[in-house]
């Protein structure tokens, strides 16, 4: 219980790997709000030590971001795991999915970081850590404006972690291979058994937060088989 008694927003913790971080920090006794844009409308519910809640939120939505945040204490953990993504060669894809995707992965983790920041900052503490992935780091066909926009996700964490580390606020950046998540379902012929669990990827993720004496930037993690 490492965690006991903190409180961890996720976004995109609903679904996928985000949901499987909310249950990870929430094994470890954090007050878990999970928060996805199909979470049920409604007051919010504070969690327990323990406990995850959900609580509807869309990231691309200042307003909405800002008042999820105002409702809460400063919390000790966020982690950033909405995320979208639409894949098609660069000469067929489409540019509202483009904007989608960067509307999600990097204005999405500006605003949750930037009022994530602010709560922060005066409680000299806090762990902040977006879920990017290997695709900023590695050229894949098909995936021109998902890289695009996990590129300027990874951008921003760099600057962010700088920014942040003068008020012993860390800021962690992980970029995971293949993971079987939804984000697949569309996507035939790949072979999912030999993807990363959403589990196992949480794990990692809570085991870095849960120790406040290491601070890591980046990490970048994969499944046995290297790129799928």
């Amino acid at each position: 219980m490492r965690l006991l008694g903190r409180l961890a927003l996720v976004t995109g913790g609903t679904s996928g790997i985000g949901a499987a971080i909310a249950r990870a920090l929430a094994k470890e006794g954090a007050a878990v709000v999970a928060c996805g844009r199909r979470a049920p409308a409604g007051p919010l519910v504070r969690p327990e030590a323990g406990q995850v809640v959900a609580a509807r939120l869309d990231v691309t939505d200042e307003a909405a971001v800002k008042a999820r945040f105002a409702e809460l204490p400063p919390p000790a953990v966020v982690v950033c795991a909405a995320g979208t993504g639409t894949f098609a060669p660069v000469h067929t894809a489409s540019v509202a999915d483009l904007r989608a995707m960067l509307d999600t992965h990097v204005v999405g983790t500006f605003l949750c970081a930037r009022e994530a920041l602010k709560r922060m900052q005066p409680e000299r503490r806090g762990h902040i850590v977006a879920i990017a992935s290997i695709a900023a780091d590695r050229a894949f066909p098909e995936c021109g404006g998902y890289t695009a926009a996990k590129a300027g996700q990874r951008g921003l964490m760099r600057v962010l972690a700088e920014e942040a580390r003068p008020y012993d606020i860390r800021v962690t950046t992980v970029l995971p291979g293949a993971t079987d998540t939804p984000i697949w379902d569309e996507r035939p012929g790949f072979d999912r058994t030999k993807m990363m669990q959403a589990d196992d990827l949480a794990g990692l993720v809570v085991a870095v937060v849960a120790r406040p004496m290491l601070a890591i930037d980046e990490l970048t993690v994969t499944p046995p088989a290297g790129s799928l």
